[in-house]
């Protein structure tokens, strides 16, 4: 799901070049090409690598913590939002790490970037992972998700099912941990406080009043 990620995000910021986007079939692995016009390549290498740091930071870790956290204690979904929490916590700090290791690059592995070039990130994951024990419930989760929406910053905008930013810009990120998700979008985002237009889905408006509070709103 990754590349045809990478595929989308690129594709609608650089329609207007004259250009080949394709992915291929490599064996077992989907292989993304881009080839445009030569004064836009910087723009483009900068753009892709932004997008392959969200991919690795996000949905790269999601996946690495799912496989390796122990916790009988919380239910399916209980055990999502905590794993959504835990990525989106350090997620700018993981960015700015992977967009550092990924300088100067000019093909990119995903699995091979992941493997050999994020050690320290991972040992820091994995200090996170050693740090959480096998009996974290359901009121340890809950504090855990008061302290990231409450170290939180910046509004978003929900409507008909979809997050936006301040900006008024689509947010789609949960799709880097599975299907799109309004509550792993607000968490991704970052932000603590909502404005929520038109009818909100049960689950989502008991979620934003249980954690946002007063700083969700109803129009």
């Amino acid at each position: 799901m990754h590349i045809p990620y990478l595929y989308k995000k690129i594709k609608e910021k650089f329609d207007f070049v004259t250009s080949e986007c394709t992915i291929e079939k490599q064996g077992g692995d989907s292989c993304f090409i881009f080839e445009g016009e030569e004064g836009f390549c910087p723009h483009l290498r900068k753009y892709a690598c932004e997008h392959i740091a969200d991919i690795l930071a996000i949905g790269y870790k999601y996946e690495y913590f799912n496989k390796r956290l122990f916790l009988p204690l919380l239910d399916e979904k209980e055990r999502d939002l905590l794993v959504t929490a835990l990525v989106a916590a350090d997620y700018p700090e993981d960015r700015r790490y992977v967009c550092r290791r990924l300088d100067g690059m000019l093909n990119c592995s995903l699995d091979g970037v992941f493997a050999f070039r994020l050690s320290e990130l991972k040992s820091r994951w994995q200090e996170i992972i050693d740090y959480i024990p096998a009996d974290f419930g359901k009121y340890s989760l809950e504090g855990f998700l008061d302290y990231v929406i409450g170290d939180s910053d910046g509004k978003a905008y929900l409507k008909d099912g979809k997050v936006y930013d301040e900006n008024y810009r689509l947010l789609d990120k949960s799709e880097l941990i599975g299907e799109r998700s309004v509550i792993a979008e607000l968490l991704l985002a970052g932000v603590n406080f909502v404005y929520c237009f038109g009818e909100t889905e049960e689950v989502t408006k008991l979620f934003l009043k249980k954690y946002y509070k007063e700083k969700v709103v109803f129009c």
